[in-house]
């Protein structure tokens, strides 16, 4: 390949790479013809020599619309040759347009399948085209192309600069850009391909190329240049000039090839007997190979040996396309439609392709197709069929309701612009009512730029009241929800946090509905916060239902306080959503859970809960939730003592959420740099930080978390000459605790009120307290005591305290804390003991979750299942978990690893 040493020594590199069992991804991009098609079949040729299995796929654009097509090339010569029972998910969502499994069992499916392959040879997948795989193909690789370290995987994706907003594509794959050739390479490539050439018409091709080798190869084929005189259209884009060279080839064409030319553009597949059978159908007597072979001679296309018709470039499918009158196109349409009479999946598409004007009757069934693509978890298809299902409905009324049914789709799956596309459509129609609020609705909340202040809730809170008058108040009630986590977060006068509780309220005649409490919680903990606790108490001690009532219940219980419900709940729902593959929620519950256990101070299990979700966040496409899941991370670094990396992940976060407006959520940012700042004993850094929260007057200021931070608050205060200050907010909130039953304020109070007072008459009153429920604010107490016994000379009793204390730090995974209490031991004249590193001073917080799942008797594929990676990652992880931990085998991780607090 001339002129592409160095790419090719990438390329070198990551298959090296990925034959030492470390996995690696490249997206090539560049532009139309610049050379990604050469360069990954050259990385296909190194890797058969050096014994790699290469599988192959490109994106098509026709084929954008079915479900794993692109999966189904790259896949399907190697299932063929396994034992019909062997990987079932991925057989069941190649095999049918049916419903199958969910996408993340197809996922997940799919790289095991890869991890088995690997152990006989490494593999190398090869996708080209990449920005025009269809949806659920390129979730499927990016799910892959993430997970494939440790495992000897290579993938390699080429695309084009201008498309590529794709999953597989913003999956953060290293990337390399093609520059076009260097004018010496150039000059060598047109010679050798059309040497002769006179002087001047030379040189103005190597200007029209401009270095780009496909131009180089086929402008010089264009019409006019037997004559040495003529360059095609110089003044169109380069990408429309190689379009037009390769269209100019076709006119001169037999009718024949040029039918199967146009079937074989526009089908949605790649057999040779599909696009023969569609050309009789559109030619009314029989096509043959021979027809074909005109085009293969023009070098158009080629058919392979396992009778696939593959075409020259992508480029030569969209000229003929373009190129075709749309008669034609409709006719060629029709014919495939009656062929793939056996896969109705597919044909409603040709359908609606040959469709002249609407036609309810396909739209219909593009509806249904769109039913399939949702059950299977493909949202993207779904949203493409009930938008071209909307664009032939005929009723204007339905059509709406069909473009916000796309709309919807659209907002769940994080895509404001297209959600805004889709409404515009939509709102010049004779909507129905309810319709026509839903479609206020969703441009209020998901495409209107500011979600601050009480003007914004108000109105939304009107938009909700307007769909419970229009009969709808499932759906108000289900609306108000997201309202109430907004107002959780913007701070709003009492006066609007009434009317959304009443609105709430007169949406739902069950006063134990899950979206109701959660709303109720969200909005109002104070006002609402016992009536919530006392449903909580009544009916979810033991509760059963689907993940939604869990994460709901859940929600409510983290609003008012309930951590220890909540955090139970929170687990119970993530359960059932990994069972589900409802990775978007999950990863909210993740992070649910993570803030939970920070602030219960049990890092074991909030470290790896708040790094999964991290990663799952950003997965997802959720910026927002992947910011407090960082948080979270932050929080238990900060208790852990890693000050640097808890201000590291702040500030990454705080980057993330200064440009949303929404400044209350920065008071998560303080807690961080307060509680790492009180951590390494900073003690009016975290005052500083830590009032900022508590104060009306600053934009950080939250009237919850400072619930969270009371204790910290007034621990810097004592310990920083300012314990004064901290009065005023200690007899507020204590006011609003004899009021308010919040589990977690009253837990936080009596810690507060006892380092406030550091008196023996203090500390004994608040041990008194059962605190079981609250293992870090028992064990801080206990800390303080020990500290004050041994200022007071009583250095014997001081002992039993710190002990305790030393103790159930080193259980929590809280090693800064748990030194302290080994100095004051120390001080008090016993002896500390010897700090031994626990798990999560050795083990990553991905390695310590899964040698916590470990321990618990789950097998490398169940925990692999679960944490969304091979078996055999799962194994590798194993491998370097044991020698970390000193052990050999996996019944000697519980004794490790330690029981695990509960919280």
């Amino acid at each position: 390949m001339l002129g592409r040493e160095p790419e090719l020594a990438v390329l070198d590199a990551l298959l090296a790479a990925a034959a030492t069992g470390s996995g690696a991804t490249l997206l090539v991009r560049g532009d139309a013809g610049i050379g990604k098609s050469a360069l990954l079949e050259e990385a296909g040729v190194r890797a058969s020599a050096a014994g790699f299995r290469v599988l192959r796929t490109a994106g098509v654009p026709s084929e954008a619309h079915l479900p794993f097509a692109a999966l189904h090339h790259l896949l399907a010569p190697v299932l063929a040759r396994l034992p019909a029972d062997a990987h079932p998910e991925v057989r069941a969502a190649l095999g049918t347009g049916e419903p199958g499994p969910p996408m993340f069992r197809t996922a997940l499916g799919t790289l095991d399948l890869l991890a088995d392959l690997a152990q006989v040879a490494p593999v190398l997948l090869l996708v080209e085209d990449a920005p025009w795989l269809d949806r659920s193909t390129s979730e499927v690789l990016a799910f892959v192309g993430r997970r494939v370290a440790g495992e000897p995987i290579a993938l390699l994706a080429g695309g084009r600069h201008d498309v590529g907003a794709t999953p597989l594509c913003t999956a953060g794959l290293d990337q390399l850009s093609l520059a076009p050739l260097e004018d010496a390479d150039a000059r060598a490539l047109l010679d050798s391909r059309a040497p002769g050439l006179a002087g001047d018409l030379r040189e103005r091709l190597l200007g029209e190329a401009a270095g780009n080798p496909l131009a180089l190869v086929e402008l010089p084929l264009g019409p006019g240049l037997g004559a040495r005189h003529a360059v095609p259209s110089a003044w169109l884009p380069l990408t429309a000039r190689l379009e037009q060279a390769f269209a100019s080839r076709v006119p001169g064409l037999p009718a024949a090839t040029r039918a199967l030319l146009l079937v074989a553009a526009l089908d949605d597949g790649d057999r040779l007997a599909e696009v023969l059978a569609a050309g009789t159908a559109l030619l009314g007597h029989p096509a043959t190979l021979a027809d074909l072979e005109p085009a293969a001679g023009a070098g158009l296309l080629r058919v392979d040996d396992d009778a696939r018709v593959r075409f020259r470039h992508p480029l030569v499918r969209s000229a003929v396309r373009q190129g075709a009158r749309l008669a034609a196109r409709h006719a060629a349409h029709s014919a495939l439609a009656d062929v793939l009479a056996g896969a109705p999946h597919r044909q409603v598409w040709h359908r609606a392709a040959a469709c002249v004007g609407p036609d309810e009757d396909i739209a219909a069934a593009l509806v249904t197709a769109a039913g399939r693509a949702h059950a299977r978890g493909d949202v993207p298809a779904a949203e493409a069929a009930l938008e071209r299902a909307a664009q032939l409905t005929p009723d204007p009324a339905t059509r709406g309701e069909r473009l916000l049914g796309a709309a919807r789709l659209a907002a769940d799956a994080g895509r404001s612009a297209r959600v805004a596309e889709l409404l515009r459509d939509a709102e010049p129609l004779d909507l129905r009512p309810a319709d026509r609020l839903q479609l206020l609705w969703l441009r209020e909340i998901l495409v209107e730029a500011s979600w601050s202040g009480a003007d914004n809730l108000s109105a939304f809170v009107d938009l909700a009241d307007r769909m419970q008058a229009a009969g709808d108040p499932d759906r108000a009630l289900d609306s108000l929800l997201l309202v109430a986590l907004r107002s959780h977060w913007s701070n709003p006068p009492q006066a609007v946090r009434d009317r959304l509780v009443g609105s709430a309220r007169r949406a739902t005649a069950s006063p134990r509905d899950p979206r109701l409490l959660a709303a109720l919680a969200l909005a109002d903990p104070v006002g609402c916060g016992d009536a919530v606790l006392d449903a909580l108490a009544a009916g979810s001690r033991d509760p059963t239902g689907d993940a939604d009532t869990l994460r709901l219940l859940g929600a409510a219980a983290s609003a008012v306080g309930a951590l220890d419900t909540a955090v139970r709940l929170h687990e119970q729902a993530e359960t059932l959503l990994r069972a589900q593959g409802r990775l978007g929620l999950l990863a909210q519950e993740l992070v649910h859970r993570a803030w939970g256990g920070a602030l219960l101070g049990v890092a074991t299990t909030a470290a790896p809960a708040a790094d999964e979700g991290t990663r799952l966040a950003e997965e997802t496409g959720q910026p927002r939730w992947a910011a407090v899941a960082r948080l979270a991370s932050g929080a238990v670094a900060a208790i852990r003592g890693d000050a640097a990396l808890a201000e590291h992940l702040a500030a990454r976060a705080e980057r993330v959420l200064l440009p949303s407006a929404a400044t209350p959520m920065l008071s998560l940012v303080a807690l961080v740099r307060g509680r790492a700042a009180l951590s390494a004993g900073r003690h009016a850094e975290a005052y500083e930080q830590l009032h900022t929260i508590a104060d009306p007057a600053s934009p950080t200021a939250h009237p919850f978390v400072r619930w969270w931070v009371v204790d910290d608050l007034v621990d810097a205060a004592v310990h920083s000459g300012r314990a004064s200050e901290v009065g005023p907010l200690l007899e507020e909130l204590g006011g609003l605790a004899a009021t308010v039953g919040s589990p977690l304020l009253r837990a936080s109070l009596t810690c507060a009120r006892a380092l406030a007072r550091d008196d023996g008459d203090g500390f004994a009153e608040a041990l008194a307290v059962d605190l079981s429920a609250w293992p870090f604010h028992r064990a801080r107490l206990l800390l303080a005591h020990g500290a004050w016994l041994r200022r007071q000379r009583r250095a014997v009793d001081s002992r039993v305290p710190l002990q305790a204390a030393r103790d159930a730090f080193e259980a929590l995974g809280l090693p800064p804390w748990a030194d302290r209490a080994r100095a004051e031991l120390r001080a008090s004249g016993a002896a500390g003991g010897r700090r031994r590193p626990d798990a999560a001073d050795q083990l990553t917080p991905q390695e310590l979750q899964i040698a916590q799942l470990a321990a618990t008797g789950l097998t490398n594929r169940e925990i692999g299942e679960r944490l969304y990676l091979s078996h055999r990652t799962v194994g590798a992880h194993l491998y370097r978990i044991f020698p970390k931990l000193g052990v050999s085998s996996r019944a000697a991780l519980p004794a490790q690893l330690g029981a695990t607090p509960s919280p």
